[in-house]
């Protein structure tokens, strides 16, 4: 593989692995489905074997396919890298900015990650929004957007760029009072509190699976609360228990302010996106924007996720 086309297609076959199709890749590419298997074909046929299994209702990566998926998102990471510095050198990027993200995502990870951004390009001005709330993504006039769920507006093309873990979590005070769960139907003996916002999860519902094993609980919540930081801190006063991301439940297991129930049993991670719109062409600090965001918001998760921040 030689050329910047060997790369697209690369970026392509990313994009239908992570869409679980080709028809729902093509769409966020902005490309047609039969161009795109083209493109798909060519690839396979450049590598010497298929990458993707296809029947008429599932797609599955072959084992040639996970191998290359493993080393195209670490390829295609720092191309993006590589084209941003280039780009930078070639002249400093100016103009505003607006960028919109759920609350504690937005506090806890792309506060930080915009700041870093701020310092490499000072001629750039930037505003961070904070909702949880669907956005008019268009309408509203935001450049960019880190979401979970699916954005409401259908202007807007959507891209997976992390998933975030969940762990269960009750304060070591609420524990006292109650015996430690030793199974996940010993759940329905403690106080849980849900979250208000429904695009996260299930404010009274809890899915968990060990192996081939699945247990699915109906949880009637004592308290709900609008953001995950609020759930957070009436966990740690031991109002309940709940689930938190990991990246959030790190330090406190570390500190003993959480104990962490049930570690053998996992739930479903959430998914999180990066967001553009996707009719436009994208001015050049939008595209950059875009390409420090894919790359450094993983990584601030993975930090946060070890405890090293």
């Amino acid at each position: 593989m030689t050329n910047l086309n060997d790369l697209q297609q690369i970026r392509e076959f990313v994009q239908i692995a992570d869409s679980g199709g080709i028809s729902a890749a093509a769409k966020i590419l902005g490309m047609s489905q039969p161009t795109l298997s083209r493109h798909l074909a060519a690839l396979e046929t450049q590598i010497g074997s298929p990458l993707i299994r296809r029947d008429t209702h599932t797609m599955s990566l072959t084992e040639a396919g996970r191998i290359l998926l493993s080393d195209a998102r670490e390829l295609l990471t720092l191309a993006d890298r590589m084209g941003s510095r280039l780009r930078a050198e070639r002249g400093s990027l100016r103009g505003h900015l607006r960028i919109v993200s759920t609350v504690d995502v937005g506090q806890w990870i792309i506060s930080r990650v915009i700041s870093r951004f701020q310092r490499m390009h000072p001629h750039v001005t930037t505003e961070l929004h904070l909702l949880n709330r669907a956005t008019k993504f268009v309408k509203e006039g935001f450049d960019c957007g880190i979401t979970v769920g699916v954005p409401s507006d259908r202007r807007v093309a959507v891209k997976k760029i992390a998933e975030l873990h969940r762990r269960i979590v009750a304060a070591p005070s609420l524990l006292k009072d109650h015996s430690v769960p030793q199974h996940p139907q010993d759940l329905n003996h403690l106080p849980w509190l849900g979250i208000l916002q429904p695009h996260f999860y299930s404010r009274d519902r809890l899915e968990l699976w060990q192996g081939k094993k699945v247990v699915r609980l109906k949880l009637p919540p004592v308290m709900l609360l609008d953001t995950v930081t609020a759930l957070r801190e009436a966990t740690i006063e031991g109002a309940g228990f709940t689930t938190l991301p990991e990246w959030m439940a790190a330090r406190d297991i570390s500190a003993g302010r959480l104990v962490e129930l049930l570690p053998d049993w996992q739930m479903h991670p959430i998914d999180l996106q990066l967001a553009h719109a996707s009719h436009e062409q994208l001015p050049q600090r939008v595209k950059s924007l875009l390409e420090f965001l894919e790359s450094e918001v993983p990584a601030e998760i993975h930090r946060l996720d070890l405890n090293e921040r």
